[in-house]
């Protein structure tokens, strides 16, 4: 399994197991520069949640990364043994619902039985529930295979109102970062502020790490060869018409109900288990000392 690997080996394993981690980044000179180069960009607020990664303009699309990339890349090189970064875009949330970003999954960009990837997430703003951190369901990355692709529907949609009830705001200061695994569940409610909540976010794959493109084929699963400049210099929802087909396999994509989502996810069903088989010895713990106590 190719992983991300920190310096310090403590964060490593931790981003495996609990797939996130956080850590103070940048200094408020580098987030006046980078906030900077977003209103450059964009004299007028975008509407709704916006990505750079979406404009048509490709060549914009890709100068706004370099720029990006030329502050942040010094910083993680010191951080990280093996890190390979994709590119970086600004992410903003205007206020009201529109901003909004439902429940679901990073689409796969590797094969995650061979490796991981990894979004670093940079906020420019102090953010909390008011302005719509982001939130987390904890440890969701390993529970379930899943294939992520523009048009493979995500298995908990549909109960996001039940799993939001068992995740967690990150709420964080202006240049700290997260990175979070692409398999972890996670979403961010509505802005209640009357400011934009901007951020950064960069794709990352450790060295070594071969990138993929996942596509729906009726009952089938097609996996593409991709490569790091794919989000930039393509059409991120149409791969699968300029990218090479690695291989197709059946794979049945379905969505949980809540009670498979309590056993897969939380865990339910075994914690049931536990409690039966601590009430059957303590039952017996009993029966036995009665038994002892009357002869």
């Amino acid at each position: 399994m190719i992983k991300l690997q920190f310096h310090q080996e403590e964060y490593s394993s931790f981003l495996y197991q609990e797939g996130s981690v956080f850590f103070p980044l940048l200094s408020s000179e580098e987030i006046t520069a980078l906030r900077e180069l977003f209103f450059q960009h964009h004299p007028q607020d975008p509407q709704g949640f916006y990505a750079t990664t979406h404009l048509e303009d490709k060549t914009l699309r890709k100068q706004i990364s370099n720029q990006i990339y030329k502050i942040i890349a010094p910083k993680l090189e010191g951080l990280f043994s093996n890190i390979q970064v994709l590119g970086g875009a600004f992410i903003s949330k205007a206020p009201g619902e529109k901003g909004i970003l439902p429940l679901h999954q990073d689409w796969n960009i590797v094969d995650e039985e061979k490796a991981r990837s990894y979004n670093l997430w940079i906020p420019l703003c102090d953010v909390n529930d008011f302005n719509g951190a982001m939130r987390i369901l904890e440890r969701s990355h390993l529970k379930e295979k899943t294939y992520r692709g523009p048009n493979i529907s995500p298995s908990l949609h549909h109960i996001s109102r039940t799993v939001e009830d068992h995740m967690f705001s990150v709420n964080m200061k202006a240049g700290e970062a997260l990175i979070y695994d692409h398999a972890l569940w996670h979403s961010s409610p509505v802005n209640q502020s009357k400011e934009i909540r901007l951020a950064i976010v960069m794709g990352i794959i450790a060295d070594g790490a071969d990138m993929k493109y996942y596509h729906q084929n009726g009952a089938d699963i097609e996996e593409y060869n991709s490569h790091p400049n794919f989000f930039f210099e393509n059409d991120r929802e149409n791969g699968h018409k300029t990218l090479s087909l690695h291989q197709r396999f059946p794979f049945k994509i379905g969505s949980l109900d809540e009670t498979e989502f309590e056993q897969i996810y939380l865990g339910k069903e075994i914690q049931v288990k536990e409690e039966l088989k601590q009430s059957f010895f303590s039952s017996l713990f009993n029966r036995f000392k009665n038994k002892s106590s009357k002869s």
